[in-house]
């Protein structure tokens, strides 16, 4: 089996997706990862490069965001055979309509519990409610 290392930068807008690299090794494929984040983020610990390495090795996925405008993807993908199609579920390596969805569960959710207003802030947001006359 092969494991392809891909990255994707997004910095104020702008997306870069990267090809890291290809190996037989899972754990090579997650150490080859790690190296890309710990280029990013040059304040991560080593307890803290060594905990994101574990994380890729077993579910070969890790996202990481400075703040709003910068973040970085990193998504190892398992190919089975060479010369061989990717299976559709492991050809997907990065959904921008993930995080889409989770603003929408999360509107959902406070318009579900009675939110009626909205702000950035804490999540969920303190309990205002709006006041019943009848």
């Amino acid at each position: 089996m092969f494991y392809i290392v891909n990255s994707l930068i997004t910095e104020k807008g702008q997306q870069t997706f990267s090809l890291i690299g290809l190996t037989d090794d899972k754990n090579k494929a997650a150490e080859m990862a790690a190296e890309v984040y710990k280029d990013y983020n040059k304040n991560a610990s080593f307890q803290n490069i060594e905990m994101i390495t574990e994380w890729l090795a077993t579910r070969r996925k890790y996202s990481f965001r400075k703040d709003k405008e910068h973040r970085l993807q990193l998504a190892i993908t398992e190919a089975k055979e060479l010369n061989q199609p990717l299976a559709p579920e492991a050809g997907l390596v990065f959904s921008a309509a993930a995080e889409e969805e989770e603003l929408s569960r999360r509107m959902s959710q406070a318009l579900f519990e009675g939110q009626h207003t909205a702000s950035r802030g804490e999540f969920p947001p303190k309990a205002t409610g709006c006041p019943l006359e009848g």
